[in-house]
């Protein structure tokens, strides 16, 4: 039961975590209605293939992720073998993880990118530099000694809510509607406000400790919130969200990927890189990148490095190494 509420609570579909433990959707609903009648609380809204969670299924996620990484970081300091070249430990903001990253890793997969994508969820505040790691992804901005960084994108912001609590135009929702917030991407909201012209709103503001679960309480209906497009993308089209005044957006965080110049930059880590900034790309509805838009800062001073091409059958073919790192 815990395995399917975890898999359903990351990836934010019944069908994918089906897809992920190898089970049909009706085992996986079974499991949590299983779960639910046992703790005699529903953890989901509804019955719906891609239900938002509770405010109780939010408490229970939090646990679990926090249990589930708890259990791998165990692993990982058991395992004493030899480094897996074929794989990659990415540290990856949670919400970035949960809502983008972590729903592709099936993509990853199918790509055959020559090697095994491991993404392990970070918070802010946390020591990410003491958690096992290939890479991280970061948005704060800090550089610690002995790494070298790669801008991935910079965040654009616009605000989003469930489309069940969007009536009217801007000035009239916001007269009402809650107004959610993180603790840890303060300013965002006002700055946003600003922007829209709506210094003072009448609606309450609830904030939060940590930015993916603000996330999770605007897809349950609990309010507005200020997110990058990045991550909202996918439930916009979904329907989960809609966006208010779609032509405001403020910039956010500069994202960046770093690693260990110990390490260097792998083959394995630019074809992730690669495949990271067309991601990013058809997102903004282009067909791709090339080279100069994404080979830049130490990779560029160093090589540069065509992005793997497609093979006959359109897998990705896992480019030659690269000397001189």
């Amino acid at each position: 039961m815990l395995a399917c509420f975890e898999a359903m609570a990351r990836l934010g579909s019944r069908q994918t975590a089906a897809a992920e433990l190898n089970v049909t959707e009706g085992a996986v609903g079974k499991q949590l209605r299983g779960l639910e009648q046992w703790l005699n609380t529903p953890l989901f809204e509804g019955g719906g293939r891609e239900s938002a969670m509770t405010a109780a299924g939010r408490r229970l996620a939090q646990a679990m992720t926090a249990a589930m990484e708890t259990i791998q970081l165990g692993l990982d300091e058991i395992e004493q073998g030899p480094v897996d070249h074929r794989e990659l430990r990415v540290l990856v903001p949670a919400a970035l993880s949960m809502h983008w990253l972590v729903p592709r890793l099936p993509q990853i997969e199918q790509a055959d990118l020559g090697f095994r994508l491991r993404a392990h969820t970070t918070h802010t505040g946390e020591d990410w530099v003491s958690l096992p790691h290939d890479a991280a992804i970061r948005r704060d901005g800090f550089l610690p000694p002995g790494y070298r960084q790669e801008l991935l994108f910079q965040e654009e912001l616009a605000a989003y809510a469930n489309p069940t609590l969007i009536r009217g135009d801007a000035r009239e929702t916001l007269k009402s509607i809650p107004l959610l917030e993180s603790r840890s991407r303060r300013g965002e909201l006002d700055r946003w406000l600003a922007a829209c012209g709506v210094p003072e709103t009448g609606g309450m503001r609830q904030s939060f400790g940590h930015f993916h679960t603000a996330y999770e309480a605007a897809l349950a209906g609990d309010g507005l919130l200020i997110a990058p497009t990045v991550l909202a993308a996918e439930d916009v089209r979904n329907g989960r969200l809609a966006v208010l005044e779609p032509d405001i957006k403020i910039q956010g965080a500069r994202n960046a990927l770093l690693w260990r110049k110990a390490d260097e930059a792998t083959t394995t880590l630019i074809t992730f890189m690669v495949w990271l900034r067309n991601e990013m790309a058809l997102l903004d509805g282009k067909l791709g990148v090339e080279p100069d838009d994404w080979c830049r800062g130490d990779l560029a001073r160093k090589r540069t490095v065509a992005k793997p091409p497609k093979s006959a059958a359109g897998r990705w073919e896992r480019p030659s190494p690269v000397p001189d790192f």
